[in-house]
C-alpha cells in the first residue's frame, strides 16, 4: 500500500478541510458539556451535514461523468480539488453565533479541532493507500475524499469520545487542586449560591454588599460548573476574606459534585422550578438536586433560603438552626415590603432582623428585590452593616441579560435573554407591564422542560396576549404552543414568526417604532432545534 503522485497534496487538504469541518461540531458539543450526543442533535451540524451531501452529490456526479472521458485522471484530480475547495470555503465563510454563547477557543476546544483533523487525516490516507495498493482502477482513490465528508459525523463522534477520556482526567486534576486550594484556607469563607433561576444575580448583589467590608473573589459571569470554578479558584490569593461559588446544575449530582471541591461554609438558595426538567427527569430530581447546598459542614453556617421554598420538608426540617428564610414572606426574619417598582428602578424597605432600612435600587422588577433581600440575609449575618448594605443596593448595576435595560435610538430594550423558565418569564412581563408606550415582546419560548414544555409554553402565550401588543416569535415549530395560547388568551395585536433569530432582528426595522419598549425573552441556545 503507497501513496500515488499527487495523494500527499490532496493528504494536505484533508488535514486543511476537516479542521474546519469541526466548527459547527464543535460549537454543538461545547453547549452541553462536550457530551457526544449534541453531535447528532445541533440543528446548527444538522445544516451543515446536509451541506455535505449536497456537495457529495454534485461533485460525486461530475466524478461520474468524468469517468468515461480518456483524460479522466486529470479531471478526477480537479473533481477532487475543487470538492475540497468547496467544503473549505463553505466551512470557513459559516457564520457561527457571536452573541449569547460564542464558539469559545478554549485549550480544549482547540484539542478537539487538532484531534479530529489528524483522525481524518489518517482515514483518508489509509483509505488512499488502500485503494492504490488493491484496486486495479486508481480512479476509484477520489471517493476517499467524497467519504470523508460523508462519514464525518462517525469519525468526529468517535474522536470526541476517545479525547473525551483524557479530558476527563485532566478536568478532575484542575478539581482535586481546586479543592485542596480551598481546603488550605480554614479562614476563608465559602459560599455556594444555587437555584433555578437567580444565582448569578444573588452572586454579583452578595460580592458588592460584601465587598464594603471584606475583599472579595466570585465566581465571574456563568462560570458555574466544576472547571469554571477551579478555574476562578486560580486567581484566590491569600488576601481574598471571602469566595462565592456560583454553582450550576443540569442533571442529577452536579451540585454534590460542586459542593465536594468547594465545601461551601454557607450557602444561598434562590428557587426551584422546572428549569432543567428534561435533562433531570423529574421535578423531585431538581428539588433534591438543589438543596443539596444545605448540606454545609461549617458548626456555623448559614443558609439563607428563599421562603417561597418553605413548602420543601428539608427547608422546614431545621434541625441546626441554621437555615434564614428571606423573601417577601411577612414572617422570614430577612423581607421586603412596601415595594414600589416602576421603569426606572425599585424602593423598597428591607428589613434585617427587625431592623428596617429604605432602599432604592436601579434594578426593575420585583424579582430582582426578593434577590437583594437573599443577599441581604447572607451579608448581614456576615457582619456587613444595614447602613453599608443600604450603599451597596444603591450602587448595584444589572446583570447582563438579566432585565438589563438598554437605551437606544428611542427605544428601550430590557434584555432578559438568558431567563429560561416560567418563574423568570413571568418575572419579566410583569416589569414590562410597567413601562409606558408600544410593548414588544422577542422570544424562542421555553426549552428543557420535558412533558411540560408546550403547556408552559401554551401559558407564556396566553400571558403575553394580556400584556404585549407585538409578538416577535422565533422557531415556526417550537412556538406553536406559544401561538395557541396568543389565540386562547384573545391576543390582539400583530404576530411575526420568524426562522432565526437573525431573521427577526434584521425586521426589527420595519416593526419597531420610537418610543416602543422592547422585551428580549430567552434568547434560545443554538444546541436546540426550533
Amino acid at each position: 500500500m503507497i501513496l500515488a503522485r499527487g495523494d500527499w497534496f490532496f493528504v494536505l487538504l484533508t488535514f486543511a478541510v476537516a479542521f474546519f469541518m469541526a466548527r459547527p461540531y464543535v460549537y454543538a458539543v461545547q453547549q452541553d458539556n462536550y457530551r457526544v450526543k449534541e453531535i447528532f442533535t445541533a440543528k446548527r451540524v444538522r445544516t451543515a451535514y446536509l451541506t455535505d451531501l449536497v456537495c457529495i452529490a454534485v461533485f460525486g456526479a461530475a466524478w461520474g461523468g468524468f469517468y468515461f472521458v480518456q483524460s479522466r485522471v486529470f479531471w478526477g484530480f480537479l473533481t477532487g480539488l475543487f470538492f475540497f475547495v468547496a467544503e473549505l470555503a463553505l466551512y470557513f465563510v459559516e457564520e457561527l453565533p457571536a452573541k449569547k454563547k460564542p464558539l469559545r477557543y478554549t485549550k480544549r476546544a482547540v484539542r478537539a479541532f487538532f484531534a479530529v483533523a489528524c483522525v481524518s487525516t489518517a482515514c483518508v490516507t489509509l483509505a488512499l493507500m488502500a485503494v492504490n495498493g488493491y484496486a486495479a482502477d486508481s480512479y476509484l482513490r477520489y471517493l476517499s475524499f467524497f467519504g470523508l465528508s460523508l462519514f464525518y459525523p462517525l469519525i468526529f463522534a468517535a474522536t470526541l469520545a476517545a479525547i473525551n477520556v483524557f479530558e476527563r482526567a485532566n478536568n478532575a486534576r484542575y478539581e482535586r487542586r481546586a479543592a485542596r486550594i480551598l481546603a488550605s484556607r480554614p479562614d476563608l469563607i465559602k459560599i455556594a449560591v444555587t437555584g433555578s433561576c437567580g444565582k448569578t444575580s444573588v452572586k454579583n448583589i452578595l460580592c458588592a454588599m460584601l465587598s464594603e467590608k471584606f475583599r472579595v473573589l466570585a465566581t465571574p459571569e456563568s462560570y458555574n460548573t466544576p472547571m469554571g470554578i477551579a478555574k476562578s479558584v486560580k486567581n484566590l490569593d491569600s488576601t481574598h476574606d471571602v469566595f462565592i461559588a456560583e454553582m450550576g446544575a443540569r442533571r442529577t449530582g452536579d451540585i454534590k459534585k460542586l459542593m465536594k471541591i468547594v465545601r461551601p461554609t454557607h450557602s444561598v438558595l434562590t428557587a426551584i422550578n422546572e428549569q432543567h426538567l428534561q435533562t433531570f427527569g423529574s421535578r423531585e430530581a431538581i428539588a433534591a438536586e438543589k438543596l443539596r447546598v444545605l448540606d454545609i459542614r461549617s458548626e456555623d453556617g448559614v443558609c439563607v433560603v428563599n421562603d417561597a421554598l418553605i413548602r420543601y420538608e428539608k427547608v422546614r426540617d431545621d434541625k441546626n438552626m441554621n437555615i434564614i428564610l428571606a423573601g417577601e414572606s411577612e414572617t422570614s426574619p430577612v423581607r421586603c415590603s412596601d415595594i414600589a417598582v416602576c421603569e426606572n428602578g425599585s424602593v423598597f424597605t428591607l428589613s434585617l432582623f427587625g431592623r428596617e432600612i429604605e432602599c432604592s435600587t436601579v434594578l426593575l422588577g420585583v424579582r430582582n428585590i426578593v434577590n437583594i433581600t437573599l443577599a441581604a440575609a447572607m451579608a448581614y449575618r456576615l457582619g456587613v452593616s444595614p447602613e453599608q448594605i443600604r450603599n451597596a443596593v444603591y450602587e448595584l448595576e444589572p446583570t447582563p441579560h438579566r432585565l438589563q435595560l438598554i437605551e437606544g435610538n428611542g427605544i428601550k430594550i430590557i434584555d432578559d435573554s438568558f431567563n429560561a423558565n416560567p418563574d423568570g418569564a413571568a418575572a419579566a412581563l410583569d416589569v414590562l407591564e410597567l413601562f409606558a408606550g408600544r410593548k414588544v415582546v422577542l422570544t424562542p419560548g421555553m426549552v428543557e422542560l420535558g412533558d411540560s414544555e408546550n403547556e408552559e409554553n401554551f401559558k407564556l402565550g396566553a400571558a403575553l396576549a394580556r400584556t404585549a401588543d407585538v409578538v416577535m416569535l422565533v422557531g415556526k415549530k417550537r412556538t406553536a404552543a406559544i401561538g395557541r395560547g396568543l389565540k386562547e388568551g384573545g391576543f390582539g395585536g400583530e404576530t411575526y414568526v420568524f426562522s432565526s433569530l437573525d431573521e427577526a432582528e434584521r425586521a426589527f426595522n420595519g416593526i419597531l417604532h420610537l418610543g416602543d419598549v422592547l422585551l428580549i425573552l430567552n434568547d434560545l441556545p443554538d444546541c436546540y432545534d426550533e
